[in-house]
């Protein structure tokens, strides 16, 4: 995988990141608005999508280190959990307006 690949997936990793942070934080503040099983509901899904976001930074510090064709291999597994990561926050959100 060529320097300048990884450099943008790289920067495309941080910036989802810190998009998905600012999601979580807005619903972490506006759950309050729930009561019951509702908030506990998204308390949870909170509590997983965090999980996932730790395991992708991980993910990503290891891509960060890696050359060649474990770079290759590392940056389809990112990709991957990066729709992921994006998918959950939408479907967190998706939910908590049902409510």
């Amino acid at each position: 995988m060529k320097e300048e690949d990884k450099e943008k997936l790289k920067s495309n990793i941080n910036s989802t990141i810190d998009k998905v942070d600012a999601k979580l934080e807005e619903l972490k503040a506006r759950r309050k608005e729930l009561s019951g099983e509702i908030r506990r509901q998204i308390d949870t899904r909170i509590a997983e999508l965090e999980k996932k976001r730790k395991e992708l930074v991980a993910q990503s510090s290891e891509f960060g280190k890696s050359a060649g064709e474990a770079a290759r291999d590392l940056s389809e597994g990112l990709k991957s959990a990066l729709k992921d990561l994006e998918a959950g926050v939408s479907a967190a959100w998706k939910e908590f307006r049902k409510h």
